[in-house]
């Protein structure tokens, strides 16, 4: 990796880790919806907007933040929009995140974790690439899973039987209550439903 490859990947983290601790302020206040938060950052390196997941059918946390530029006076034309989970790809109770990003003429995404709804996975990545925005992916995901780990788990649980799949059987649950912060009793819970009753844990 050269240098300036791994400043660059510092500086995602950088503001990757200040939109983590913007959606801990969304913690609680979204309804069923995931708590999120959203940093946008000139192309000079500077923070013109941030904003965190509101109440159901508000305001998502990419919108919040794009508001907050605009309130601050703030071009986000050509800047770098962090968000920790995958913006939305569907008209719900508000308008799809990823088409209104790409729009405002955000010249790229970074992205802590991938959104698991099954309306999404994926194609929010897919329409912002489609409209020309550089998308990354990954960033602090570790930091995220753990942050949305018991929305994950009453929310979309295949996630967490996805991520399952891939690991040992032995110790498996434990590894997974550490991956998705959460007690061990709520993942073995998610595996035995999936599994029926006479599943082994």
């Amino acid at each position: 990796m050269s240098y300036a490859a791994g400043a660059m990947t510092y500086e995602h983290e950088t503001w990757m880790r200040l939109a983590i601790e913007e959606a801990e302020l969304a913690r609680g206040g979204t309804g069923d919806n995931p708590w999120v938060g959203c940093a946008i950052v000139s192309p000079q390196g500077e923070l013109v907007g941030r904003g965190h997941t509101l109440g159901p059918g508000e305001d998502h946390a990419e919108m919040a933040a794009a508001r907050d530029a605009q309130a601050r006076r703030q071009s986000v034309v050509g800047a770098t929009l962090y968000s920790t989970l995958e913006p939305c790809s569907f008209h719900g109770r508000t308008a799809a995140c990823s088409r209104s990003i790409a729009e405002r003429g955000i010249a790229r995404v970074v992205i802590g974790m991938r959104d698991p709804h099954p309306r999404v996975d994926g194609e929010g990545i897919a329409i912002l690439q489609g409209a020309g925005v550089e998308v990354r992916e990954g960033v602090c995901e570790a930091a995220v899973r753990r942050q949305l780990g018991s929305w994950v788990l009453d929310q979309h649980p295949h996630e967490l039987l996805r991520h399952a799949a891939s690991l040992p059987e032995r110790d498996r649950s434990a590894a997974l209550a550490d991956a998705y912060g959460v007690e061990r009793a709520r993942v073995d819970a998610v595996l035995r439903a999936s599994h029926g009753p006479d599943a082994r844990r």
